[in-house]
């Protein structure tokens, strides 16, 4: 080979190398080099802030920067997730989202400021679990069927708490009314928190929460547990039947994971992937999840994605059937 020829195989080998670690490339590698905020769209108390504030800290410790929790909430989880649709898409503001603000808002709210598909990145689903029937230890029922009872008996008597308007603790009893034919009121809340607080004063007496957060209250006996919603009965909770035992078909489940704003560069993407991954794939981190009666997914940004497109299109049908419409 000539010399000339030599030095021009080197220089393009070169370039294709240069190509091949572009610029976002590189600079993923080197991220965060600052630190990153997690915008969690409830307030404190509920499953969405116990799991966005752990995974926040195991982030922490495995990129040795901080990784901040922010609590950006208000109208149904729909402020944050704007806040983080329109934020720079440099992996330094992420969503780590409960599905309601995913998958559901765009189907109740009229005109919310974001569109899920064109404005959020989904990067990893962390984790999956149903919610819990919750209730007062002295409201006078102790499972559905009574519940259901009571409700005919004395229609639109029955109050319920949820976080607010258009959550899954509110889409949760509404199906419940649509599937059992019955009138129970809704009270909204800003967020699970002060909700659930109202339900131990006994100024409410239901509430659907969290199955991580219903099990410290019913271990506690704070509350008392009636059903919940999984196609079949928890294993955490073995002793509560699921809804689906008196209303067959019924079935909610919730996720929570991360997601950033639309335009990240797919190296990023798979970089905070493939580190939150990592996590959940830990045994110890596993079995905390499962304590928890949660269940660990960690699935790719592309099934998450696709798994997202499902449940709008899931929530669309169960809303429209049950006519199911904001206070």
């Amino acid at each position: 080979m000539k010399q000339g020829q030599s030095h021009w195989l080197k220089v393009t080998v070169l370039g294709v190398c240069a190509m091949a670690l572009s610029p976002f490339a590189l600079w993923a590698q080197g991220y965060p080099n600052k630190p990153v905020k997690v915008i969690v769209t409830f307030p404190p108390g509920g499953t969405p802030d116990i799991y966005g504030r752990l995974l926040s800290q195991e982030l922490s410790t495995l990129w040795k920067q901080s990784v901040l929790v922010d609590n950006k909430t208000g109208a149904s989880g729909t402020i944050g997730t704007d806040f983080v649709a329109k934020s720079a898409p440099d992996g330094y503001t992420l969503l780590f989202a409960a599905d309601a603000t995913i998958t559901i808002a765009p189907n109740l709210f009229p005109s919310i400021p974001y569109n899920v598909s064109k404005d959020l990145t989904p990067i990893i689903n962390a984790a999956t679990g149903p919610f819990v029937l919750l209730a007062n230890p002295n409201f006078p029922v102790n499972d559905m069927k009574s519940l259901i009872s009571m409700a005919k008996q004395q229609p639109g008597k029955i109050t319920y708490a949820s976080s607010g308007a258009g959550g899954q603790q509110h889409l949760s009893m509404e199906t419940v009314k649509h599937m059992a034919d019955v009138n129970i009121t809704h009270v909204p809340y800003k967020g699970f928190g002060q909700g659930v607080n109202d339900v131990m004063a006994g100024h409410v007496p239901l509430i659907f929460g969290g199955i991580t957060a219903s099990l410290q209250l019913t271990k506690s006996g704070k509350l008392k547990a009636l059903a919940v919603t999984s196609a079949k009965r928890s294993k955490a909770m073995p002793q509560v039947p699921a809804i689906a035992e008196t209303l067959p078909g019924f079935r909610i489940d919730a996720w929570y994971g991360f997601l950033g704003p639309a335009g990240m560069p797919k190296e990023l993407v798979k970089k905070i992937h493939d580190d939150v991954a990592s996590i959940i794939k830990r045994p110890d981190f596993q079995a905390r999840i499962m304590a928890d009666a949660m269940e660990p997914v960690g699935n790719s940004s592309e099934e998450f994605a696709a798994q997202i497109a499902e449940d709008l299109n899931d929530w669309a049908k169960l809303i429209k059937s049950a006519q199911i419409k904001l206070d």
